[in-house]
């Protein structure tokens, strides 16, 4: 085996398909098809199942698989930490929710810019499940995350608490006791979503039946919603800041409703390799505060 043939039954595993695999790796379809055949061989398994023109994994595909994503993302990071004793340049993988991204890392990734210019940041985008995945895969340097998996044992930071509040155009009134919300339609973010799944929660609580009149996936569209009167919604303060100083929305007070808290964690491999770029990154992110 050899590192070539891992990126060869990445790109198939990935597009499903020899043609497009051999196109993105600029070799021939026989060619690949070798190489996938000599890591059968060598394995003493079939790694895809070949049914017509479909091409899926076996689950001795998948297994090696996520063996093989492992090997190719540390192989990349051996190369970035010799690279970066030479040339003082390094990378940092931060994978976060869209929230987060959209109104966390602006402020975060300009301060940290200010320090270390040369750092090239990738950022990938999805949900706590997703993200948590993808540091336990060492596919991200770091996560950015509200939900933490325990079955990961991954090391978790607290690092933002965000206060969730009930949000409405600014002629709403100021206060509201739930029978009264009840009667009020809902924004809310999609069922199954992690902040869906929060709210709902806090429902149960207080034994609150939402009238949902719409259900989305963007943060900025029920923003926008709400300020056109097409509804209320519950939403983190950091993600409304602007709208509240600007008098566009405002923040209704529910009778008997303790505040409501999000926290977001900042989670690693316990045998992370730290270089440099995440060692600032962590440093920065832990000892000052960002709320």
């Amino acid at each position: 085996m050899d590192i070539n043939q891992f990126k060869t039954f990445q790109s198939v595993a990935t597009y499903k398909n020899f043609s497009k695999a051999a196109e993105e790796l600029h070799l021939t379809q026989p060619a690949v098809t070798l190489q996938i055949k000599a890591l059968e061989a060598e394995l003493g398994e079939l790694l895809f199942e070949r049914l017509g023109r479909s091409l899926n994994l076996t689950p001795a595909g998948e297994i090696f698989l996520s063996y093989v994503q492992q090997i190719l993302n540390l192989s990349e990071q051996a190369k970035q930490v010799v690279h970066q004793f030479s040339y003082e340049l390094g990378r940092l993988t931060i994978g976060a929710g869209t929230t987060t991204t959209i109104f966390r890392l602006p402020d975060i990734l300009h301060q940290y810019k200010l320090n270390h210019s040369k750092i090239e940041i990738q950022i990938r985008n999805g949900t706590s499940n997703i993200i948590n995945k993808l540091v336990h895969e060492n596919s991200v340097d770091v996560g950015l995350v509200t939900t933490i998996d325990p079955r990961l044992n991954l090391l978790t930071f607290p690092v933002f608490a965000d206060q969730i509040h009930l949000i409405a155009p600014p002629n709403f009134p100021a206060t509201i006791n739930i029978n009264q919300l009840e009667a009020e339609p809902l924004l809310l973010f999609r069922f199954g979503s992690g902040f869906r799944l929060f709210l709902e929660e806090k429902f149960r609580k207080y034994n609150f039946r939402p009238k949902i009149s719409m259900e989305l996936e963007s943060i900025e569209a029920i923003i926008r919603f709400v300020q056109r009167g097409l509804g209320l919604a519950f939403l983190p303060e950091v993600a409304v800041k602007d709208e509240l100083a600007k008098n566009e929305l405002k923040i209704v007070t529910i009778n008997s409703w303790e505040p409501m808290i999000r926290h977001t964690y900042l989670i690693l491999r316990r045998d992370k390799y730290l270089t440099w770029p995440v060692k600032a990154f962590l440093e920065q992110l832990t000892t000052r505060n960002w709320d």
